[in-house]
């Protein structure tokens, strides 16, 4: 299951989301279906509970597990897009500029380098290496680190057997999530939100070498961080999910 999820007991639901996979999307479609409807998907991160909880909910009360998923290599580089690059148009240039729990990132990779900057010189490699160290020096399996980076999936739930009910792919929303709706007597309005944006027309060439500081410079979208290296990193990192979802290697 995933690391979090929204128990909706009315409609015998355990929705599992993860950040960089349409989880505000999500929000917004269980938020049209409650009376009073939340007014802040801050609701949502506050009631959803760690899979414990949810897996409680589903073997006690027979709860159907569902999903959203997304491919594990897009929803990196967004990530590192979103968190490092430029954010609501301004670009992230130093480590002030960054949210609080980007700002460990970076402080992480400071300590595993060496480096003593507030500059906001990350690279897209250096940032799978350093969510590879964090993914390796977790406390204990059970444990999730920061939700941008971490896996979709527990790895320790998979090798227990776990298995969901149904999966929304978030590369086939716009189908998935009305038949949902529908199976469950919800209501669905389409709209995506909190979209990453990338150029219409990006930039030639790799930028994954570049300090995030330097990026927004540059009209960019995901081919510009995907090599067969970056692919295989990626693949190590986040193969639970690659497992579980069945995703190909490459988006």
């Amino acid at each position: 299951m995933g690391w979090r999820g929204y128990i909706d007991a009315p409609h015998g639901v355990v929705f599992f989301w993860s950040q960089k996979a349409a989880c505000t999307t999500l929000f917004g479609f269980l938020a049209d279906n409650m009376d009073p409807r939340p007014t802040r998907k801050q609701h949502f991160h506050l009631e959803s509970k760690g899979s414990r909880k949810c897996l409680e909910a589903i073997e006690a009360e027979g709860h159907r597990a569902v999903i959203l998923a997304r491919h594990p290599v897009t929803r990196c580089i967004s990530a590192y897009f979103n968190k490092f690059c430029q954010y609501r148009g301004k670009s992230l240039r130093h480590r002030d500029d960054l949210e609080p729990f980007a700002r460990d990132l970076h402080d992480h990779f400071c300590a595993m380098r060496g480096h003593k900057t507030d500059d906001n010189i990350l690279t897209f490699e250096d940032f799978l290496d350093t969510v590879a160290d964090l993914h390796a020096t977790r406390p204990k399996p059970h444990l999730p680190i920061n939700g941008h980076w971490d896996t979709q999936v527990p790895a320790h739930l998979v090798q227990a057997g776990f298995a969901y009910d149904e999966v929304i792919r978030v590369e086939t929303l716009d189908r998935d999530m009305p038949a949902l709706a529908e199976r469950l007597c919800m209501r669905w309005t389409p709209r995506t939100m909190n979209r990453t944006r990338v150029a219409e027309t990006p930039t030639k060439g790799y930028l994954g070498t570049l300090p995030a500081r330097e990026v927004a410079a540059y009209p960019f979208g995901y081919a510009n961080f995907i090599t067969p290296d970056t692919l295989a990193r990626i693949g190590e990192i986040y193969e639970v999910d690659f497992t579980m979802f069945g995703y190909q290697p490459t988006p």
